[in-house]
């Protein structure tokens, strides 16, 4: 009897049950971020990290994902609840990024024994780990949480003093948190909002209006914006306020949930559309200042989302190369064929640029929170710029790890679909790109780009001291210049033609941004290993601002090919590759190189 061959050893199923000791440039850039003082305590989270999250949350956030939150209006007494019920998968996706401590050590002392309160860049290097599974619940839920405690820490002490000790809790007891801007009449045009806050002679108030898109519904306290009666239109009649779910007596708040968001992406947690009857809630800081105070809470969601984006390169990184080194067609592996690792190429260059990015910005944000002289002005613009350009990339990322992974990338029972879906939410919440580059606008008309500009400039100079990432210094000062005369036609034009470049300039300032970065970590990876892998990789990634021309002279030189699993995955890859690679780029932007 003929056996039937079920042929399933020609499918790779990439299992990994560790996702931080094979990255690389993740264990040598955080070490360098986060500082010799706090590494020892560092590397334990992350390898805790690397392990909890392939083992655990990717599972869960699959089901998640499979089994959407419901509401339920009433109960059998015809009673209204407006209850949401969530699968138990994620309870558990939320309680175990709780009890690893992600806002505890954001918003409190002594996490892990340390002396004080994490620095950012850890969050985010934990964080770029955690988000590589699940980009909905730790992507929302949690990052709400710690965004909401950061804006009361900020704007109201009482408040903050009463209700972030429970926001970072890590013991299980914690609360939940969500922020309700959008409206019919306002998305990403908050100022034209009509929410409406009555005064009450206690000093509190009440809320009467709809919400469009809430987000977290379900959350214990939630941020939300509303004009106070009489106050002027626009965001500078806006008022922040905090509206708990329940009140002091354990009755609900007045607040009807009208119905859950049937979203195309982060299935796994619930949106809504609800109504604000004359709900209570608490007057934010001052008054006058509720749509700066709001800011706070998204600056931080979308230096966030950068960290997604981040992420989600990598797992798409980590997919393809998985599926690729295991997959045979025409009679050979799959990662072996050129125009393959030419598209392998793409997505590590992706996933190491924004490694870069995200580090990068929560480095900023520590310094500009610390005072640091420039650092408002660097953060003021990194934020966007890298939300925008992150975004972008990200959505390509995953496209073409679906394509790399072929049928199989297009089915369900594969993560391929899920991260397609879920970044695509990422590029639209906390404003989409059009709203990044007129953020990106707005930043350069309050005087931002002087202190950005020269961030961007010490790097270079420090790449081109010495090093195989040398000649990419002068093509980042090359293209510095090009921005800076973007920049001055932006200030001498009028408001219709200011809009029209932006977000082509927001674009090459982000590939600047990240190139500088990425061209001064490889000059010290290359100082400290020597290796010419990230020389490479910046080449690369800084050839786009040259073009298809530029990017071809690293792309096409065959030289790399040999080394590509090292590029690919890390080891040592000759200097001189690094070199001869920022050395082609700059040629292609027709600068001299140096001897």
């Amino acid at each position: 009897m003929l056996t039937v061959d079920p042929g399933t050893r020609h499918i790779p199923l990439p299992e990994s049950t560790d996702w931080y000791t094979p990255d690389e440039h993740l264990r040598w850039l955080a070490r360098r971020t986060v500082g010799e003082a706090v590494w020892p305590v560092a590397e334990a989270a992350l390898q805790d990290a690397g392990r909890i999250v392939p083992q655990r949350i990717e599972p869960l956030a699959a089901i998640a994902d499979q089994h959407p939150a419901v509401l339920h209006q009433y109960n059998p007494r015809g009673e209204r609840v407006d209850e949401v019920e969530f699968h138990p998968a994620y309870h558990e996706l939320l309680d175990t990024w709780t009890r690893f401590g992600f806002a505890r050590a954001a918003f409190r002392d002594g996490w892990r024994g340390l002396p004080g309160r994490a620095p950012r860049s850890l969050i985010a290097a934990l964080s770029y780990l955690w988000l590589q599974a699940d980009q909905a619940v730790a992507g929302c839920p949690g990052g709400m949480i710690e965004a909401m405690a950061r804006a009361l820490e900020r704007n109201d002490p009482t408040l903050a003093a009463r209700f972030v000790p429970r926001l970072a809790d890590d013991t299980g007891n914690h609360l939940t948190a969500a922020m309700f801007l959008t409206e019919k009449a306002g998305g990403s045009d908050v100022g034209a909002n009509e929410t409406v806050a009555v005064r009450q002679d206690d000093g509190t108030w009440r809320l009467h209006g709809e919400k469009w898109f809430a987000s977290c519904p379900q959350s214990d306290l939630a941020l939300v914006m509303a004009r106070p009666e009489g106050a002027g239109p626009g965001t500078r009649g806006l008022g922040l306020f905090l509206m708990p779910r329940h009140l002091e007596d354990g009755s609900r708040n007045a607040v009807v949930i009208h119905r859950l968001k049937d979203k195309f992406g982060t299935r796994g947690m619930a949106s809504s559309e609800l109504g604000l009857r004359g709900a209570f809630a608490w007057q934010v800081g001052d008054i006058e200042r509720g749509m700066k105070q709001m800011l706070d809470m998204v600056n931080l969601t979308r230096v966030g989302i950068a960290t997604v984006t981040a992420a989600v390169m990598r797992r798409c990184a980590h997919e393809s190369l998985a599926h690729c080194a295991e997959r045979s067609t025409f009679g050979r592996r799959l990662e072996t064929h050129p125009l393959m690792r030419d598209t392998l190429a793409e997505l590590v260059v992706d996933s190491v640029a924004g490694l870069t990015a995200a580090l990068g910005v929560g480095e900023a944000l520590e310094r500009a929170d610390a005072g640091e002289p420039g650092a408002e002005g660097v953060l003021r613009l990194l934020t966007p710029l890298f939300k925008m350009y992150g975004c972008e990339r990200a959505r390509i990322s995953a496209s073409e790890a679906m394509e790399v992974r072929g049928g199989n990338g297009a089915i369900e029972d594969w993560p391929n679909a899920r991260i397609l879906r879920d970044v695509y939410i990422h590029s639209i919440w906390e404003g989409p790109g059009n709203i990044m580059a007129l953020d990106v606008l707005r930043a350069i008309s309050r005087g931002a780009a002087p202190d950005w500009l020269a961030d961007i400039e010490r790097r270079a100079e420090v790449v081109m001291a010495d090093g195989p990432a040398r000649p990419l210094g002068a093509v980042v000062l090359a293209e510095l210049r090009r921005v800076e005369g973007g920049i001055a036609a932006l200030a001498s034009a009028d408001g219709d033609a200011q809009q029209l470049p932006v977000r082509r300039l927001a674009r090459r300032m982000a590939i600047l941004a990240t190139g500088a970065r990425l061209s001064e970590q490889a000059r010290e990876h290359a100082a400290e290993t020597g290796s010419g892998r990230l020389s490479w990789l910046a080449a690369r990634y800084l050839a786009r601002l040259g073009g298809e021309d530029a990017v071809a002279a690293v792309a096409d030189d065959v030289a790399w090919l040999e080394h590509a699993d090292a590029i690919f995955r890390g080891g040592p890859v000759p200097l001189q590759l690094g070199e001869r690679a920022a050395a082609e780029v700059a040629r292609a932007h027709e600068l001299s190189v140096p001897a």
